[in-house]
């Protein structure tokens, strides 16, 4: 097993982190990083979620109870449940979309594997994604955790992250190469 050397300076890698660490130590790891995999879909494809997550109106009581009917609806483990309502007690609910992402970097450090996001003007499918998943697992010699983003923006072509690389071969970013030479 790899021993976690990140050092976070804000308290939503903190956070991160000790959900990590205390979700290793208690063997529970595979059940919340499937609770984190839900709540990270909710986040993205649900406006009224995220409203809910970043809305500092909703009241404590409100956002608890709704956090216990989510967890049970959904078979959460008791330890995510406790953890998202520590969150909401210490006014920190609103950074659940960065513990999260913090998260999933520390699970693939952990599992060695490199985090690669492609972005593409246009859907694709999850049999798509696994083959792009696939090829790059092959070229790289590694196990690659790929997210796939649509961004319509792009016009065409496709944009790879891969840690600190960038490749970008959109029509956008050479559309914006031509017009920063004029």
């Amino acid at each position: 097993m790899k021993q976690n050397t990140r050092n976070f300076s804000d308290a939503a890698g903190r956070y991160a982190l000790s959900l990590f660490e205390i979700s290793k130590e208690k063997n529970i790891l595979e059940e919340i990083e499937l609770n984190i995999k839900f709540v990270d879909q909710a986040l993205n494809k649900s406006e009224d979620f995220k409203k809910f997550v970043t809305n500092p109106t909703i009241s404590k009581n409100d956002r608890l109870n709704v956090i216990e009917e989510i967890g049970k609806k959904n078979n959460f483990n008791i330890f995510f449940i406790n953890f998202l309502k520590i969150l909401i007690e210490k006014h920190r609910f609103f950074f659940l979309g960065k513990i999260i992402s913090y998260f999933n970097d520390i699970l693939c450090d952990f599992r060695g594997e490199l985090k690669a996001i492609v972005s593409m003007p246009s859907k694709m499918s999850e049999i798509q994604i696994k083959e792009i998943e696939s090829m790059l697992n092959k070229i790289l010699k590694k196990q690659i955790n790929l997210n796939f983003k649509h961004d319509p923006s792009l016009i065409s072509g496709a944009k790879l992250q891969i840690g600190s690389l960038m490749i970008d071969d959109t029509v956008k970013s050479k559309f914006n190469k031509i017009l920063n030479n004029l």
